[in-house]
């Protein structure tokens, strides 16, 4: 039988993480879905835990295609997945148990809503903060919100495959693979939303792929070019190109300093746990 969602997580050499993303979703409170699991060309004991657990949980499905690269790895594992909606899931964070109920409760009612994520923990063990993430819930706040910082954390996000399929899948790009497919769907016009409740955790480690890929100051430059391209290619209004340029200086700005930044001039929600 064709389950409804199929939660589709890729993962190089992450035996060190089996308590988080397994866990959380094995423990939903949501039955119908398959769990897909993409072993990127993993050189520890990942793929042999991964294929052990296959063999205890009818729901899960193993692929392992050898090394793709994360966003290649994502669209493999999508083409492999069955469910009408798709829930993305980092193989080192947490879904908490309601994700998927409210997830998918959410894309029933609302039909012209494209992709789905929700408030988040975000645990910073190199700042040494952890506090909750609660982006805007309504299009109409996190279409300009992109333009800022990114408003739907790609571990909770949950889209329905023809959004993906209309999007041309993920760009196959080193960074920023999450904004820059939220913009691609944004440009076919689906409407975005955020569940206003805390659906999970997000861990941010040196030892993680967004980390370990690219120098600091190479994201942040990054990241404030993809968000003026929110501003020329949607029409915001151009004013908003300050916060691309504040992106530079975001870079050089004090660890100490950046959570007052983030909640004063990004106008980031937030709060410490």
């Amino acid at each position: 039988m064709t389950p409804k969602v199929s939660v589709v997580t890729s993962v190089y050499n992450g035996e060190d993480y089996f308590d988080r993303a397994v866990l959380g979703i094995l423990a939903q409170n949501f039955d119908d879905f398959e769990f897909v699991l993409v072993d990127d060309g993993s050189s520890d004991r990942t793929l042999e835990k991964l294929q052990e657990l296959a063999l205890q949980d009818p729901r899960v499905r193993v692929f392992s295609p050898g090394r793709l690269g994360a966003a290649a790895a994502y669209n493999y594992g999508v083409t492999q997945a069955r469910g009408e909606y798709i829930a993305r899931q980092d193989f080192d964070d947490r879904s908490y148990p309601d994700r998927l109920r409210l997830q998918v409760a959410l894309l029933d009612a609302h039909p012209e809503v494209g992709l789905v994520g929700g408030y988040c923990v975000l645990v910073d063990e190199r700042r040494g903060e952890r506090y909750v993430r609660m982006p805007p819930t309504e299009h109409e706040a996190i279409l300009p919100a992109m333009a800022r910082y990114v408003p739907i954390d790609h571990t909770l996000a949950t889209f329905r495959r023809r959004v993906w399929i209309e999007a041309g899948g993920y760009p196959i790009v080193n960074n920023l693979i999450d904004l820059r497919f939220y913009l691609r769907v944004a440009k076919l016009g689906w409407r975005f939303a955020n569940v206003p409740e805390v659906l999970g955790e997000h861990y941010v480690h040196d030892a993680s792929f967004f980390h370990r890929s690219l120098r600091y100051v190479e994201r942040q430059r990054d990241l404030a070019r993809v968000q003026a391209q929110f501003v020329r290619e949607l029409g915001l209004p151009r004013w908003m190109y300050l916060y691309a340029l504040g992106r530079h200086a975001y870079a050089y700005i004090p660890p100490s300093w950046k959570r007052l930044v983030r909640r004063g001039l990004a106008g980031s929600q937030e709060r410490d746990v």
